[in-house]
């Protein structure tokens, strides 16, 4: 791991943020952060401080509005039958539902439909054939999905069904004839081309009904935050509109129902984290109508049943995911295939429901982009998701000559494969990514700045007027350069830890597995977020820890090494035979310990049997530990095998006593510390 640190301001920007504070109001520092939001002046510092919808962008000047408005409203005059179409995911169900409720306000009762995933993406001739039959059919509007569907929608011309496409998804080379309203699509004066799918449905609902669709922006929020879109310009105001209406008295049930209907504040990591998992569970679990009967409904009992469901629903999808992303995860240590640019991994039995949730775990875990696949029909069909270096929809789209299908955007696509090319696929991929972007970098985790003194409160209170976080503007995170750091529960049988630095008190929840690393005698980077709270009436400044990076280099894959002052006093060795960690592993001194390490499974067998007999001991860290279990010449083998016995939760502390966890079964092949020691050896 990386730590960026943002670049320090030059004298013109020191002079504009001090202007910028000045006339905003603002603290110097909040300033600072403005610039690094790429704000250019005060006028700009002021509309991000202050997002307003009258800065909205006209919709008449996205191309295809004017033609759509004019095709609708000849649909209303006519009498015809409208459907409104849209997509499985949270952004289609919203986008979904803001086009009905605009079209009911200016006088059109449409039908709608969302596919379930099984049906596959975009437009579903036989669901529209269905509902021709039923009743005529005169016009169907997409909704989040139908730019890619040429095809599909010159067959439906053909039956007399006219199409107008809404979309935002990256356009192909040939986009349907017709009607198509995609901010994507190079040609129109509009400017903004980071509107998600409910998005485009808010702008062609505004030049329907004008500001009664303003009334809808909590749907379109709750899109824009669930479908990963930048949180800036149109998109910003969006958000912030949509978060007033949820913390208003204008909230809908549906909102109070997902949130828990507490009485805290709605932000945009609520929707991220609460509200959007429950509603995309529904396609997830192949039950996508129910998120969107849930927002459609008029009745309070049944949205409160539906919303149970969904809740019931997210559970089930969450050990789902955890089951798959362990498997996947197997397949990819096994295979080395974390050692490649981007890592393609499949099976034959996994939910394509959960697929995207798992690609984005194994993302996070190694630093590349990522394609998780399941076999569907004569292929296999993936999830993929990305770093922000690699745009991964370009990356796939090379491979169309031995593609089924593909789409999606720079940091997600949707990609099927014909099974007897996947390898091919792989293959060629890999060497797309690697000329396009170079071998995939270690992962980075930006900095605002470090903090080398008590950092003020009311800095970290005006924080909040950058909201709403997201992608395009995350939350800020600060660092401060601690040493040995003691961390303990913040309460007797809490999981949580606390722990004082020079810059302010950390809580590291479930921090149990940082203990040890913390305590090490070497100089670490502790990476944080400020965050106010109140409690009992006084005003708490915490700082809640996200991420711990040893200055050394190779820290991060052996970490049970990283003890240089706890070894010389095991040893008694002085300053000249000091641990190096330099480049690479061969800078090491004491190389003999590592290659006198065993890996097999008969050691880790005897040391598992020691271990168990420790369970009930108190324990501070690893080298102290061991100490106490095996002579000092196996002490490193003592070590090696708790960090990974420890990496892989078979033992764990609690409450500063050693635990075993006797439900865990895995394999040693599992642990990143045990596949990295046996690499080293040569021995993978």
């Amino acid at each position: 791991m990386k730590i960026v640190f943002g670049e320090k301001l030059n004298n013109e920007e020191e002079i504009l943020a001090k202007k910028i504070s000045h006339e905003c109001g603002v603290k110097h520092d909040t300033a600072r952060l403005l610039l690094r939001r790429n704000v250019k002046g005060v006028k700009e510092a002021k509309e991000f401080l202050n997002p307003d919808k009258k800065k909205l962008l006209n919709p008449l000047s996205l191309n295809g509005i004017k033609e759509a408005t004019e095709r609708i409203k000849q649909a209303k005059e006519k009498g015809e039958n409208v459907v409104v179409f849209g997509d499985y995911d949270a952004d289609g169900v919203c986008a979904t539902t803001v086009l009905v409720k605009a079209l009911r306000e200016y006088g059109i009762n449409p039908r709608y439909e969302i596919p379930e995933r099984e049906d596959g993406y975009g437009l579903n001739l036989s669901i529209i054939e269905k509902l021709d039959k039923e009743k005529k059919v005169g016009l169907v509007i997409t909704v989040d999905c139908g730019v890619s569907d040429r095809e599909k929608i010159k067959a439906l011309k053909e039956k007399g069904i006219d199409v107008i496409v809404t979309d935002h998804h990256e356009p192909p080379e040939i986009i349907p004839d017709g009607i198509v309203i995609d901010p994507k699509i190079p040609c129109g004066t509009y400017p903004f081309t980071g509107l998600c799918g409910a998005g485009v449905a808010y702008k062609l609902g505004v030049a329907l009904i004008g500001e009664k669709a303003d009334e809808l922006l909590d749907y379109v929020a709750l899109a824009t935050v669930a479908d990963s879109m930048d949180l800036v310009d149109e998109n910003r105001i969006i958000v912030s509109e949509g978060l007033k209406l949820c913390n208003s008295n204008k909230i809908r049930k549906e909102f109070e129902l997902l949130t828990g209907g507490n009485s805290k504040k709605i932000t945009s990591q609520t929707f991220t984290y609460s509200v959007a998992p429950k509603i995309n569970a529904g396609g997830r679990m192949g039950k996508a109508r129910i998120s969107l009967d849930l927002f459609l409904s008029d009745n309070e009992v049944e949205k409160y049943d539906l919303s149970v469901k969904l809740t019931e629903l997210n559970i089930l999808r969450q050990t789902e995911c955890d089951e798959i992303f362990a498997q996947a995860k197997e397949i990819v240590l096994r295979e080395n295939k974390n050692r490649n640019d981007v890592i393609c991994v499949k099976s034959d039995k996994w939910n394509h429901g959960s697929l995207g949730i798992v690609a984005a775990k194994l993302v996070e875990e190694f630093s590349r982009p990522v394609i998780v696949f399941s076999a569907c029909g004569e292929g296999y069909k993936g999830s993929a998701r990305s770093t922000p270096s690699v745009n991964i929809y370009e990356a796939i789209s090379d491979e169309k000559d031995i593609l089924i299908a593909y789409g999606g955007h720079a940091q997600a696509a949707g990609v099927t494969v014909f099974a007897d090319k996947f390898d091919e696929f792989e293959k060629r991929l890999n060497a797309s990514v690697k000329e396009r972007s170079g071998r995939t970098k270690e992962k980075e985790v930006f900095v605002e700045w470090e903090c080398d003194k008590p950092l003020d409160i009311d800095f970290a209170k005006e924080i909040e007027l950058l909201e709403p976080f997201g992608v395009g503007n995350p939350r800020p995170m600060f660092a401060v350069r601690e040493n040995e750091v003691i961390s303990t529960p913040i309460k007797v049988g809490s999981p949580h830890y606390g722990f004082k630095t020079k810059a302010l008190s950390m809580l590291d929840f479930n921090g149990g597995k940082d203990v040890f690393e913390l305590s090490l005698p070497t100089e670490k980077i502790i990476v944080f977020e400020p965050n106010v709270s109140v409690f009992n009436k006084k005003i708490c400044l915490k700082g809640y820890l996200r991420n711990i990076v040893s200055e050394r280099n190779d820290a991060a894959a052996l970490k049970p090494y990283a003890f240089d002052n706890e070894l010389k006093k095991i040893r008694g060795e002085g300053k000249e035979n000091d641990l190096s960690f330099g480049d690479g592993f061969e800078n090491v001194n004491y190389k003999d310990e590592f290659s006198a390490l065993s890996a097999e499974r008969k050691v880790f067998a005897e040391y598992f049997a020691v271990f168990k007999n420790a369970v009930g001991r108190d324990y501070f860290n690893a080298v102290k530990f061991c100490k106490t279990l095996t002579e000092p010449e196996k002490l490193f083998q003592a070590i090696f095998c708790l960090e990974v016995f420890s990496e892989l939760g078979i033992f764990y502390t609690e409450n500063g006593k050693f635990k075993f966890n006797p439900r865990v079964k895995s394999a040693l092949t599992n642990s990143v510390i045990y596949n990295e020691i046996r690499s080293k050896k040569g021995l993978i």
